[in-house]
């Protein structure tokens, strides 16, 4: 089945709520808890207010992935803020998609996006059990800069 990848658009919402809400339920491989609707995913993934780009995974099954990339807050006053020129990344597959190309298609784009933005770095932070997560950030050429005791920092360059 070939994948197609283009920018996500509004109309994308409500399909792109139901894969990240399974991924949700099925638990360990993401730091979101509460599920998603449709207006909840366009403004934090598709029209947020520091966004990027979001790119959607797709073939003749429907949407099979999507990818989004955003500024690092500049008022962030937790811990472990980044600087205001890099971004972070944030991924979700299709689980009975993983390992068919989805993420590296989505990365293609996304890593086009972050050169064209301007982007010093991109920021995967990954929890610790997503075994899954942190080999394909690995496989895309991320390598890790900071470690917690729930999660792993991994950073690109991109160029």
């Amino acid at each position: 089945m070939p994948i197609e990848v283009r920018s996500a658009l509004p109309r994308d919402a409500e399909a792109m709520a139901e894969l990240l809400n399974r991924i949700i339920a099925a638990g360990g491989t993401t730091a979101y808890r509460q599920p998603f609707d449709g207006a909840g995913i366009v403004s934090e993934f598709i029209e947020p207010k520091l966004g990027i780009c979001c790119h959607i995974a797709s073939d003749e099954l429907g949407i099979c992935g999507f990818q989004a990339l955003l500024w690092c807050d500049p008022d962030w006053t937790g811990p472990d803020k980044l600087p205001s020129d890099w971004a972070v990344i944030a991924t979700y597959v299709d689980p009975d998609r993983h390992g068919k190309g989805v993420g590296r298609a989505l990365f293609g784009c996304t890593s086009v996006a972050a050169k064209n933005a301007g982007v010093s770095y991109i920021d995967a932070t990954i929890r610790r059990e997503n075994t899954g997560g942190l080999g394909y950030y690995s496989r895309m050429g991320f390598v890790d800069y900071r470690s917690g005791s729930e999660s792993v920092s991994k950073r690109f360059a991109p160029v």
